[in-house]
């Protein structure tokens, strides 16, 4: 039997055009194959007589093959037509373009025959699994038989054979749970899990052994992040910031308004973690509008009045620029200096930062991943601050914090506005401390949502010109940039067009912004929203995050069905960023479908992101709620954190515990190779680097 690390075609009866069939669905080792989970099961336990089937119930019968004739229906087609006799009766079953089945029935057999009854001419089975009523172990009928995520060409069938051979010669599964930890938790062995989950006996040993592979995919996960925190925390040293205490505590009294009380409490975290030399890893977890940036600049003052130097990286140019104007506008008494580059930076200007951070000049460099070419060398890196980290890497996120000044480590802290529950944020973010944010600053006003149905070109002129009429701004939010043959969805660029040309909308100024325009472009509209010269601008979702415009008063959403309801969030706090009421008004189409509208009365009536962002995960998963399939976070498929919180927890100390005994095993030489050994594959959980 091969390895569980082996490449699944090297399994009996997978072929190549089975394996390429097979990577569709993700699996491409032998361990993929066996966490390729059941998406549910067929009760088939239950042995029904002929007599007493039902049309449309699926059933087991116990029946001899009384007939077997293979009739030719056009062209190269040919059906396998069989009649099944028991004790009460007979029946007919029919395999459509299939007579090769008849190679394994024999008439005056018995078999067992589960199917769902059919109407024709009588009751029927089409295509019915089956196997000999005295064959031994059954994998397709008589039994909890387990269904699964199918691509084309690959049947169910075929899988379940494909596991229950894999099953059958795995060899010892290492299972470094202690038997206490999984007793308490109410689990079974890895091995035990692997086969329950699969083909389990009764249906209650379903839910345990998922429960068990789940604490095994956050184990992984966590290994993999603490052992990244070893690597980039336990083994550098970072230069205590304390000699900018004074400096911090300064801005923040300079500040024109009051922090809250989690925001203080962020900042005494982070200047206990500055003091040290022990480098810092902390992730302030905050909802829309509860003041992160701000809590991040006081801490690159730290860092620039200790005479070091502070990164901030953000994953778009909007972000960037809009932390660059925040700081312009903060930093202006503190005597602090600070530039921006991204990939629109000009050559000449790119190369003066450059000369600046070098020098070290320039004591605070915001930027997009321009900040991670190699060329930029800072004089006294040593404090990195990432913001909206779930569009990085975990080796994106510490490459920077590699780079301090003379070897030495720098601190790392993590923003993000998407509001997700403590679970989730310790399985993505284990190797971070948290400072959660709930509150929001002073001053801040409630904004109202709405459910508006209708046409778009009929019903927004008279939404924006009543709030026009108010004194307000707007937002009008689309899913895409351009139209497409195969959407119904309209397009940013049309409805600008549109609303721009009305008479009724003359004097609102009409801007557009999406991803693909000239950053000079994008700028300029979003400048001239800011100054009140336009008061609508139309945008794609490049407005869902760092854009603070605090004259917004109205956001109205099309299709807000496309989106989840953490980025329904994220979109609704671009408006109520001042004293005036906001308003947010979500345009549905007719059609819209009953799932979709009880997601949205939940949007509607619950402004807490917190508390969004759980109802989204139980919706969504955790995968579509952070994009992780596309910035390097694994695809869970056994484990759900909100679900599994006890087993997020439980992974966390298991993980430090197990980590504790591989570098006791080795002396902490080669902790790496240790966990290759017992946990292979660990490390590609870490991200794209």
């Amino acid at each position: 039997m091969p390895a569980l690390t082996e490449p699944v075609r090297y399994l009996h009866g997978v072929g190549p055009q089975m394996a390429n069939r097979l990577a569709r669905l993700g699996i491409l080792t032998i361990r993929d194959l066996l966490y390729h989970l059941p998406s549910g099961y067929r009760d088939r336990r239950e042995v029904t007589p002929i007599a007493r089937l039902q049309t449309g119930v699926e059933a087991t019968i116990a029946a001899s093959v009384a007939s077997l004739e293979t009739r030719r229906r056009g062209g190269r087609r040919s059906d396998l037509v069989a009649s099944l006799r028991d004790e009460s009766g007979f029946l007919r079953a029919v395999w459509f373009n299939a007579a090769f089945v008849g190679e394994r029935l024999r008439e005056g057999n018995r078999y067992l025959f589960s199917g769902t009854v059919q109407r024709f001419r009588g009751p029927e089975f089409h295509n019915p699994d089956f196997e000999p009523e005295d064959g031994g172990e059954r994998l397709h009928v008589a039994r909890l038989v387990p269904r699964y995520p199918l691509t084309e060409g690959v049947s169910e069938r075929w899988v379940r054979a494909r596991v229950h051979d894999a099953l059958e010669g795995l060899p010892a599964v290492e299972d470094l749970v202690p038997e206490s930890r999984r007793a308490a938790l109410g689990v079974p062995s890895l091995d035990r899990a692997l086969r329950d989950i699969h083909f389990p006996a009764r249906p209650s040993d379903a839910e345990p052994a998922r429960r068990r592979l789940a604490l095994e995919e956050l184990l992984r996960l966590q290994i993999s992040l603490q052992y990244a925190r070893r690597r980039h925390r336990d083994r550098l040293v970072a230069p205590s910031l304390s000699a900018g205490a004074d400096a911090m505590r300064a801005f923040v009294r300079s500040l024109p308004f009051r922090l809250t009380g989690d925001q203080l409490g962020a900042l005494q975290a982070i200047a206990v973690d500055l003091d040290a030399t022990t480098p810092m890893r902390r992730l302030l977890l905050g909802d829309v509008g509860s003041g992160k940036t701000v809590v991040a600049i006081a801490a690159a003052i730290r860092a620039a009045a200790a005479g070091h130097q502070a990164a901030f990286l953000a994953p778009t140019s909007i972000l960037a620029e809009q932390h660059a104007a925040t700081a312009e506008r903060l930093l202006g008494a503190s005597g602090v200096t600070h530039a921006l580059l991204t990939a629109a930076t000009t050559e000449r200007e790119r190369a003066r930062i450059l000369e600046g951070v070098a020098s070290g000049e320039i004591a605070i460099l915001l930027g997009t991943h321009a900040l991670l070419e190699r060329d930029l060398a800072f004089r006294a890196l040593a404090l990195v601050i990432v913001d909206e980290q779930h569009r990085f890497g975990v080796r994106q996120r510490v490459s920077l914090a590699e780079r301090g000044h003379e070897g030495q480590g720098a601190h790392l802290l993590v923003l993000t506005a998407t509001p997700i529950p403590r679970s989730l944020a310790l399985t993505l973010y284990g190797d971070l401390d948290l400072s959660p944010l709930r509150e929001k600053p002073p001053g801040r006003s409630p904004v109202r949502t709405e459910v508006r149905g209708g046409v778009a070109r009929e019903v927004l002129p008279a939404i924006l010109r009543e709030e026009l009429d108010r004194g307000g701004s707007a937002f009008v939010v689309y899913p895409i940039v351009e139209a497409s043959e195969k959407s119904d969805l309209k397009a940013a660029t049309e409805m600008a067009q549109s609303l721009s040309t009305r008479p009724d909308l003359a004097d609102a100024g009409v801007m557009l912004v999406h991803g693909r325009m000239k950053v000079g472009e994008r700028r300029e509209a979003i400048a001239r929203f800011r100054s009140g010269e336009a008061r609508v601008l139309v945008a794609t979702t490049v407005v869902e995050v760092g854009l603070d415009i605090p004259d917004a008063t109205l956001i109205v959403i099309e299709h807000p069905e496309r989106f989840g309801l953490a980025q329904l969030h994220q979109l609704r706090g671009r408006v109520g960023r001042s004293d005036r009421p906001g308003r947010c008004v979500l345009l549905v189409s007719a059609g819209l479908g009953e799932m979709a509208r009880q997601r949205l009365d939940v949007f509607r009536r619950v402004t807490d992101g917190f508390e969004l962002a759980e109802a989204d995960l139980r919706l969504r998963g955790p995968g579509e709620i952070l994009g992780t399939s596309q910035h390097g976070f694994p695809e869970l498929k056994a484990a759900n954190p909100l679900q599994d919180n006890d087993l997020v927890e439980a992974a966390r100390e298991i993980g430090a515990a197990l980590l504790a005994e591989g570098e006791e095993a080795d002396g902490g030489a080669n902790l790496g190779k240790w966990i290759e050994t017992h946990f292979a594959g660990a490390e590609r959980f870490l991200g794209s680097g």
